[in-house]
């Protein structure tokens, strides 16, 4: 690691790290007075926890400077490893040990949610408080305080959750490059079932603020998915056509360069895709408009499209075996990414379902 990089990674975490080692040192020494059969006749006195959050809250103000340097510390770390080949080998050794069983730059993130928790927390203990509880004050503060700290870094967060799952995906798909190009923003990733000349196959799907991508799964030790078409949501149209096709919950995607035919594994996932897809092509449409950049629609006129359209390509996993031999020799890869639930358990995730994940230890 270089000694830039090293020294801008430590400086950041290192203090976030002594500080909650006095924090949880503060509060295991309160639970054990509080639990303790010793001095019951002052242990009314320490049955509370909004002093220990009000004091701790307040000193973790002061940290708001390093949290926000998470996304620069998130950046160069992923510029270096990519710029050196031997930081590479290491990281995604790392990676494949036991105890990192998450992406290592996931870890990242998580002093920011932590932060978010004790807001979570705190809202929770205000609600279960009566105003009249000797604890409800303290507790009031402490949130007014993480509340405070959690405004200003929580656009810092999105901008870091979706950098991090675009960083994340770049290693688990092989055939696209610069996929962390700045403003594209992660939508939801999920299981289709797209139409083949080999009838329906399983296919990973990507959605991007500016592209949908399809992938197979590869048969290799690396355990990467292989991108087989990146459709542009410019001028793209998404229509149900069950009736068409004759297949549940199946709906085609219209785009410039060609025309799928897709099916979800329930009618709420059908529903989501649906939902998603319009929304980001609108979405890119606004974009689009606002930049002044007008490119070709390509299907501005729809009015003659019929099902002869739809490009049934020879696609299976045996096309996998052609890159069986250069995908051999990469690095192993670990399978402890969503990419990897979603195709065994045939559903989707969106974004937004990542980002309430974070909330999800708490309830």
């Amino acid at each position: 690691m270089p000694e830039g990089l090293m020294t801008l990674l430590f400086s950041n975490i290192d203090p976030i790290y002594e500080f909650h080692r006095g924090f949880l040192k503060e509060l295991d020494q309160r639970l054990a007075l509080w639990e303790g059969r010793s001095n019951a006749h002052v242990k009314g006195d320490y049955q509370r926890i909004g002093d220990v959050m009000l004091k701790n809250m307040c000193v973790l103000k002061e940290f708001t400077s390093y949290l926000q340097k998470h996304d620069e510390v998130l950046t160069e770390l992923e510029k270096s490893s990519k710029r050196l080949k031997k930081l590479e080998t290491v990281y995604k050794e790392f990676e494949l040990q036991k105890v990192c069983y998450l992406p290592l730059n996931t870890f990242l993130l998580k002093p920011i949610q932590r932060l978010m928790h004790y807001k979570l927390i705190l809202e929770r203990l205000c609600k279960h408080y009566s105003p009249a509880h000797r604890d409800y004050e303290d507790c009031k503060e402490a949130l007014k305080e993480v509340a405070e700290i959690a405004s200003q870094l929580q656009s810092s967060l999105i901008r870091l959750e979706n950098f991090q799952k675009l960083t994340e995906l770049q290693r688990d798909l092989i055939g696209i490059e610069n996929l962390t190009t700045p403003g594209r923003e992660f939508i939801r990733e999920g299981c289709l079932y797209k139409l083949t000349k080999k009838g329906l196959q399983q296919r990973m799907f990507f959605l991007f603020s500016d592209m949908l991508l399809y992938t197979s799964k590869g048969v290799t030790a690396t355990n990467q998915f292989k991108v087989h078409g990146q459709l542009p949501l410019n001028g793209m149209i998404v229509e149900e056509s069950e009736n068409e096709w004759s297949v549940p919950h199946c709906f085609t995607i219209y785009s410039a360069q060609r025309t799928i035919v897709v099916a979800a594994s329930s009618k709420v996932e059908m529903g989501k895709w649906i939902e998603d897809l319009n929304i980001a092509i609108d979405l890119a449409k606004k974009s689009q408009e606002k930049s002044g950049v007008f490119l070709d629609p390509g299907l501005s006129d729809h009015s003659n499209r019929s099902s002869d359209e739809v490009s049934l390509e020879q696609e299976s996993e045996d096309d996998m075996n052609s890159s069986r031999t250069s995908l051999d020799k990469q690095t192993h890869h670990r399978a402890n990414t969503t990419v990897h639930v979603c195709w065994h358990r045939n559903t989707s995730v969106s974004m937004s379902d990542h980002s309430l994940a974070v909330e999800v230890p708490l309830l």
